[in-house]
C-alpha cells in the first residue's frame, strides 16, 4: 500500500470530466506489451544499469493500467468497452528524471561508441514517452518511436530467424494502432484485416525491393565499439582459446568445383601478425613499398598458372564491425572495395558492418615465393631481447646445432610431440603472458599458446617467422548438395586458430602449425571429442543447438535450419545492384540505362493499379457483406418500399442526404425514416458492442414496421 501511495503521488491529477485521451483496458496492455518486444530485441546491445531502468518503467507502467478507473463520462455508444483515461507523470518529475539518464548516457558514451549511445538514449526515450500520454498525438509519437526502435534491432542482427522476429513484433505495434481505431473488434479480426493490407502492400514492396536501384545510403550509421566480434589486432596466448568457446557463425563458403578441399587445407587466413613486444602479437604498420612492388608482381604470375590448380568459391561473412576478410592461400579476388595485401591477406576497404559476400580463387598448392626484402626480414627476426630468456637460449642452441631452418623447426615440433604438452581449451593463466612460463612450466595452452612460442623460438633461431590468425577447418551442410555442389562449409567463432609461418630461401613462406604436433585431430577433423566437449561447457551461446549434435534429429533440424538462413542471406540480404542487374538481364536481356528506368516504372505503375482493382473489388464485397447485415437487409427493405413510390438512393448517395430528399418529397414519413437511418448508420459505422447492437436493431425493426405502414398510407402525388 505504501508502494501504491507513493506512485499515486507521482502521477498528476486530471480532470475527469474533461478527459483528452482514453485507450482500452485491452489496447493498454497491448502497448505495453509491443513496447516490450521492442525492446527485448535491442537488449543485448543495452547496458546492464539501462536495462535495470527499463524494467522499473515496465513495472510502473503495468502498476498503472492495472489501478487505473473508468472515466465518469466515457463514450455513451462505447461504455461497454472498459476504457481508461491513463495519467500522466508530473513533468518536473519526467524532466529531472530525463537529464538523469541522458547524464548518464552522456557519461558512458565514450566507452559505448555513438552508435551504441544512440541506441541507449532512442531506447530511453521511447520508454518515457509512454508516461505522457495526453492526446492522440502523443500516442502516434509513441508508435513511430516503436518503429524506430524495432529497426534499430535490425542493425546488428539480419539473419531469417530473427527477422521473422522482428516481423512478428512489427505486426502487433501495428495491431496497437488498429485496436485504437476499432475497440470493439476482437484481436483476431483485426488481425485478419492487418494480414490483408500487409499481404497487399508486399506485393509492391517485392517488386520495389526486386527493380528499385540498389542505391547507396545516404548516411553512415557509426560503428559500435560494443558490437566487434571474432578476431582483434592484437593476440595474447590466451585470447583464441576464449574465442574459441562462442558457437557464431563467422562465415560461409560455397566453392564452385565439384569438390571441397580436404579439411587439413582448410586455413582460413585472416592477419598476419609480425611484431612481437613480450606480451602480445599485433600488425606492424611500418610501409613496404618494395615489398608491395614485388607481390604485385607475383600475383601477375599466378595468371600463368594451370586452371586446374586454382579453386573457386565465394565467401559469405557475418558483421564483426572489423575490416579483415577470410581466404585460402593465395588468394586472388577481383571484387571492388577489398585489398590484397602483401602478406597474403585480403582487408575489406570499409569496416564489415553487414553481411558480405565476394568472390575468391586461391592457389592452395603454390608457395608464397617472391623475395624478402630487407625490411621484411628485419621485421620478422626482431624480438624484445630478454622477454624470454629460457627460449632466447633454446634458440641460440637450435641455431648451433642445426644447420638447416627446416631441422630447427622440426626439432621444436619434435619436443611438442614428445614431451607432456597438453592441448585445452581452459590454460592456466600466465604472468605477464609469459612464454618461457608456458614452454617450461605448464606445457598447456591453445593454438595461439603453441604458435607463439614456436615463431618467437624460430625468430631467436634466426629464421624470420610470424604467426597467423584465421579459422581452421568448418562444418559441411550438405542439405543443398545439388547438381555440381556438395554443399557449403559454415565457420563459426569455435573454428578460429593459430599456425606460424617462417621463411625458406628458395620456397618462400611456408606453413608451420604446432598443434598438429600436440593434437593431430584438430588439423585433420576438427576438435576430438575431449576438446568438444570441453567447448560445449564453456559455449555463451544459450540457444545454439552445436551441444545436442550428437542427436540425429536435433542436428538435421540445426542444419536444415542453417540452410534456410544461407538463402535467406544470399538472396534477400546479398541482394547487391550486381545482383539486380543479372537477374534483370536474365529476363529481359543486355538493357540500357533508360530501359532499367522504364522496367521499374512500368512495374511500379503495374502493381498500384493492380492494387488499386483489388481495393474496389474489396470494397464492392464489404459493401455486400454489410447489406447481408440484419440491419443492412432492413435498409434494403426501406429504399425498396420507396423506390416503389418513385423515390430511388443513387449509389454514391450518402444515407443522410437521402434522408433529406425524403423529407422534401415525403414529409409525413420523414421523421421516421430519418430515425430508421440515423439506427443504420450508429449499426453500419460506429463500434459498437454485441449488446447495443442487439437494443438498436431491435429498434430499427420497429421503426421499419411504422415506415412500412405509413408507405403504404401515401399516394404517388405525394
Amino acid at each position: 500500500m505504501k508502494i501504491t501511495h507513493l506512485f499515486n503521488k507521482l502521477l498528476v491529477k486530471q480532470a475527469v470530466s474533461k478527459p483528452k485521451f482514453y485507450l482500452t483496458r485491452s489496447n493498454a496492455w497491448l502497448l505495453w506489451l509491443s513496447q516490450l518486444l521492442n525492446i527485448a530485441l535491442l537488449g543485448f546491445e543495452l547496458a546492464y544499469w539501462m536495462l535495470a531502468i527499463i524494467l522499473l518503467c515496465f513495472c510502473l507502467q503495468a502498476l498503472r493500467i492495472q489501478q487505473n478507473v473508468k472515466p465518469d463520462h466515457p463514450n455513451p455508444v462505447n461504455s461497454q468497452l472498459n476504457w481508461l483515461a491513463l495519467k500522466t507523470v508530473s513533468p518536473m518529475v519526467l524532466l529531472i528524471f530525463a537529464l538523469l539518464g541522458c547524464i548518464a548516457i552522456a557519461v558512458t558514451a565514450k566507452s559505448f561508441g555513438i552508435l551504441i549511445s544512440m541506441i541507449h538514449l532512442l531506447s530511453f526515450s521511447y520508454i518515457l514517452k509512454a508516461f505522457e500520454l495526453r492526446s492522440r498525438k502523443d500516442f502516434y509519437q509513441l508508435i513511430l518511436l516503436g518503429f524506430f526502435v524495432l529497426a534499430s534491432s535490425l542493425i546488428f542482427t539480419q539473419n531469417l530467424y530473427f527477422s521473422i522476429l522482428a516481423f512478428a513484433v512489427l505486426m502487433i505495434n501495428l495491431l496497437v494502432l488498429l485496436q485504437y481505431f476499432s475497440p470493439s473488434n476482437r484481436v483476431f479480426k483485426n488481425s485478419k484485416l492487418q494480414f490483408l493490407l500487409l499481404a497487399q502492400s508486399s506485393v509492391l514492396a517485392v517488386l520495389l525491393f526486386l527493380f528499385f536501384p540498389r542505391l547507396s545510403p545516404f548516411w553512415q550509421v557509426p560503428l559500435a565499439k560494443s558490437a566487434q566480434t571474432g578476431l582483434s589486432a592484437t593476440v595474447q596466448p590466451g585470447d583464441i582459446a576464449k574465442l574459441a568457446r562462442s558457437s557464431e557463425l563467422a562465415f560461409r563458403v560455397e566453392f564452385s568445383e565439384d569438390t571441397i578441399p580436404a579439411y587439413s587445407q582448410l586455413y582460413w587466413r585472416a592477419l598476419v601478425l609480425d611484431k612481437y613486444d613480450g606480451r602480445k602479437w599485433s600488425k606492424s604498420n611500418e610501409k613496404n613499398i618494395w615489398g608491395l612492388a614485388l607481390f604485385q608482381k607475383e600475383l601477375k604470375g599466378l595468371e600463368t598458372l594451370a586452371s586446374d590448380e586454382a579453386i573457386s568459391y565465394r565467401v559469405t561473412v557475418e558483421p564483426s564491425f572489423q575490416p579483415w576478410l577470410f581466404a585460402l592461400p593465395v588468394a586472388r579476388t577481383a571484387e571492388t572495395g577489398i585489398d590484397l595485401l602483401p602478406d597474403y591477406t585480403l582487408k575489406s576497404k570499409r569496416i564489415v558492418s553487414q553481411t558480405q559476400s565476394y568472390s575468391v580463387t586461391s592457389y592452395v598448392n603454390q608457395a608464397k615465393l617472391r623475395p624478402l626484402t630487407k625490411t621484411e626480414q628485419r621485421i620478422n627476426l626482431s624480438y624484445p631481447v630478454g622477454s624470454n630468456p629460457k627460449l632466447e637460449a633454446l634458440g641460440a642452441q637450435l641455431r648451433e646445432q642445426f644447420q638447416s631452418p627446416q631441422d630447427r623447426a622440426l626439432a621444436v615440433l619434435t619436443r611438442f610431440n614428445e614431451l607432456n604438452y597438453y592441448y585445452t581449451l581452459e590454460p592456466p593463466l600466465l604472468v605477464n603472458n609469459s612464454l618461457d612460463q608456458f614452454f617450461f612450466d605448464t606445457k598447456a595452452g591453445f593454438c595461439s599458446h603453441y604458435a607463439s612460442a614456436f615463431t618467437f623460438l624460430m625468430r631467436s633461431a634466426g629464421v624470420p617467422s610470424r604467426m597467423v590468425t584465421g579459422y581452421m577447418g568448418g562444418e559441411i551442410n550438405r542439405l543443398n548438395a545439388k547438381g555440381g555442389s556438395k554443399g557449403h562449409l559454415n565457420i563459426y567463432q569455435y573454428d578460429a586458430h593459430a599456425w606460424s609461418e617462417i621463411w625458406l630461401k628458395g620456397i618462400g613462406w611456408v606453413r608451420y602449425d604446432p598443434t598438429a604436433s600436440v593434437d593431430p585431430s584438430r588439423v585433420n577433423q576438427g576438435f576430438s571429442e575431449r576438446l568438444a566437449e570441453q567447448r560445449d561447457n564453456l559455449d555463451n551461446n544459450f540457444f545454439s543447438l552445436q551441444s545436442f549434435k550428437h542427436f540425429a534429429w536435433i542436428n538435421n533440424l540445426r542444419l536444415t535450419l542453417d540452410l534456410l538462413d544461407y538463402q535467406w542471406t544470399k538472396l534477400v540480404i546479398g541482394y547487391s545492384a550486381q545482383k539486380q542487374y543479372e537477374l534483370i538481364k536474365r529476363w529481359f536481356g543486355q538493357v540500357q540505362s533508360w530501359t532499367f528506368g522504364l522496367i521499374m516504372v512500368s512495374s511500379i505503375v503495374l502493381v498500384l493499379l493492380l492494387l488499386f482493382f483489388i481495393n474496389i473489388y474489396l470494397s464492392k464485397v464489404r459493401i455486400k457483406a454489410k447489406e447481408r447485415t440484419p440491419w443492412g437487409a432492413l435498409y434494403s427493405k426501406s429504399l425498396t418500399l420507396l423506390t416503389k413510390k418513385g423515390l430511388t438512393k443513387s449509389p454514391d448517395e450518402t444515407v443522410n442526404h437521402f434522408a433529406k430528399q425524403v423529407a422534401l418529397k415525403f414529409p409525413k414519413i420523414s421523421k421516421t425514416f430519418y430515425k430508421l437511418s440515423h439506427l443504420f448508420n450508429q449499426l453500419n459505422y460506429q463500434q459498437i458492442s454485441h449488446e447495443q447492437q442487439l437494443v438498436l436493431l431491435s429498434k430499427m425493426k420497429n421503426e421499419f414496421k411504422s415506415l412500412n405502414q405509413q408507405v403504404n398510407k401515401l399516394s404517388y402525388k405525394n
